[in-house]
């Protein structure tokens, strides 16, 4: 079973699985500075984890992309809200550009060739716009829940310094918590 037939098969129970932090959720929102009348992509939303919190900040689209089809039927059901897009597809094979802002939420470590996601993000993104990778837990904790399937326990979440390291090939890195709180790295797209 590969990370697509895995979510697919746990989308309908998944909100029960996994439970997110509120108050965690709300601070890396907060730490992202998010402007009115933003563009979003929100990558691997799963069942929209972030969707709720994101529409607070009054965006003018958010693009919800997942590889998962029965995570994004959970999703269009939570949200019916037209500025709301749902797209299921690899986000290594989309192209749409000019986002403000692109969130990896409790997603990354199931991309296994970092480099090449960050290469393609940061052409999804303005210049100047921001990328976010955030766990609302610790690393520590992501890695222990993997590493119980054997499914996902390759799909390891790595220290904010290895991230930030390939990173920097493509942005410049704005702010960084790992801790055993929560994983945030956030980094901006510069001018070409």
């Amino acid at each position: 079973m590969d990370n697509k037939e895995f979510f697919n098969k746990v989308a309908f129970e998944w909100d029960n699985m996994c439970v997110h932090d509120e108050e965690k959720v709300r601070k890396i929102i907060d730490l992202s500075y998010i402007k009115r009348d933003s563009k979003i992509l929100d990558v691997g939303t799963g069942t929209g984890v972030l969707i709720s919190y994101l529409l607070e900040k009054s965006p003018v689209k958010i693009t919800a992309i997942d590889i998962s089809e029965n995570m994004i039927k959970v999703a269009k059901e939570k949200y019916k809200d037209e500025r709301v897009e749902f797209i299921v597809k690899d986000v290594m094979e989309f192209n749409e550009t000019g986002f403000d802002y692109i969130f990896i939420y409790s997603a990354y470590p199931h991309f296994y060739d970092k480099e090449a996601l960050f290469n393609h993000l940061k052409d999804r993104l303005k210049d100047g716009g921001k990328l976010i990778i955030a766990h609302s837990q610790s690393k520590e904790e992501i890695n222990q829940l993997h590493s119980k399937n054997d499914v996902v326990k390759d799909d390891v979440l790595p220290a904010a310094e290895v991230t930030t390291s390939i990173m920097d090939k493509f942005f410049r890195i704005e702010k960084i918590i790992d801790n055993d709180e929560m994983y945030y790295i956030s980094a901006v797209r510069e001018r070409c």
